[in-house]
């Protein structure tokens, strides 16, 4: 039973970190780094180097409450421009205190800040971090040719860590979105659907807002793909969604909830403005969506979130009025506990 315990949280903390790229690229440096300062403090400890063991203790502290931090709030923007500030602040601690040593920790430094923060602070602040640095090193007798030399690596360290940090973060967008979406129509998918749900419902219990579900079923589909088969059935789907994007406002999400069953999510609704905009996708589908020249309508389930919900009982009663509404005879808008709104 144990051992399952652990295995569940394992599972969660590997998953969090998969789908949130900065968090993990916060722990991947927060913990190594913590380890590593750790071992040289306790290396100057034994050599009664007190001073550089009370900073080496004050870095491990602060990377693992920044790491903490990042883990508690998931504010990561926030965590990553704080983390390589105090980085940055240590790296000229140590050059100050020590000497030639803090420079090798200035790649460290490099890398993590073009990484944890975005261009427009990495760049400034690398550029900083570069002319203390040399300052320091010049203070601590350093030569010109190490500092040069010091000066031209980082610059070629920075040029590799801008761009494959920003290629990294352009990849890690990339498979968010293509986590979230559905690949043929673009609308949102069930997991996004699910998340969607869970803060609109928040929102409706601390009665900041009131949200509906229309539930979008496409009639006859079936029989568009048997006649014209699934490429032509791929296309009305594309085109359906398409059609309700586009005439769905701003702060409206479409998902898809499975084949030809689609779930618009309209926020900061009531009962009266859900209704009409149940009506207006109905009538755009109606006039505007055929195949080969015949038209295709939809039919529609509607329900109100109470504050009584949670996202699957809302979800329910709107799959339950759409299965109404296409067996009072398709085209027809069911709203949930209520007469139909609205049929051909």
């Amino acid at each position: 039973m144990m051992l399952k315990k652990l295995g569940n949280q394992y599972g969660n903390i590997r998953k969090r970190l998969s789908d949130d790229f900065r968090l993990s690229i916060i722990m991947m440096f927060c913990i190594p780094a913590a380890l590593a300062i750790g071992g040289f403090g306790v290396y100057r400890y034994l050599q009664g180097d007190w001073l550089m063991t009370m900073v080496d203790t004050l870095l491990v502290v602060l990377l693992l409450s920044i790491s903490g931090f990042a883990w508690i709030t998931g504010n990561t923007v926030l965590t990553g421009i704080v983390l390589v500030v105090f980085t940055g602040i240590g790296v000229l601690s140590v050059l100050y205190l020590a000497g030639l040593v803090g420079l090798f920790w200035a790649y460290v430094d490099t890398i993590a800040t073009f990484f944890l923060s975005p261009p427009a602070f990495a760049i400034p602040k690398v550029l900083f971090m570069v002319g203390a640095s040399v300052a320091l090193g010049s203070a601590s007798g350093l030569g010109p040719l190490a500092l040069i030399s010091f000066a031209t690596t980082v610059f070629v360290v920075s040029i590799f860590a801008f761009s494959f940090a920003r290629r990294s973060r352009a990849q890690a967008r990339l498979l968010e979105e293509q986590a979230i979406r559905d690949p043929l129509t673009g609308a949102g998918n069930r997991r996004a659907l699910e998340e969607e749900l869970c803060i609109a419902i928040a929102r409706v219990q601390r009665r900041e807002s009131g949200a509906g579900l229309l539930m979008l079923d496409l009639d006859h589909f079936k029989e568009i793909n048997d006649r014209y088969g699934h490429a032509n059935g791929d296309e009305v789907l594309k085109r359906f969604a398409d059609l309700v994007r586009t005439h769905s406002r701003h702060e409206d999400r479409l998902f898809r909830f499975g084949g030809e069953e689609f779930v618009l999510l309209l926020n900061n609704v009531r009962d009266e403005s859900m209704i009409l905009a149940a009506r207006h996708i109905q009538q755009t589908i109606r006039d505007r969506l055929n195949t080969h020249g015949q038209p295709v309508t939809c039919s529609i389930g509607a329900a109100l979130a109470s504050p009584h919900d949670d996202w699957e009982s809302w979800l329910h009663r709107a799959d339950n009025a759409v299965y109404q509404a296409k067996t009072w005879g398709r085209d027809t808008i069911i709203v949930a506990d209520h007469l139909p709104a609205g049929r051909r």
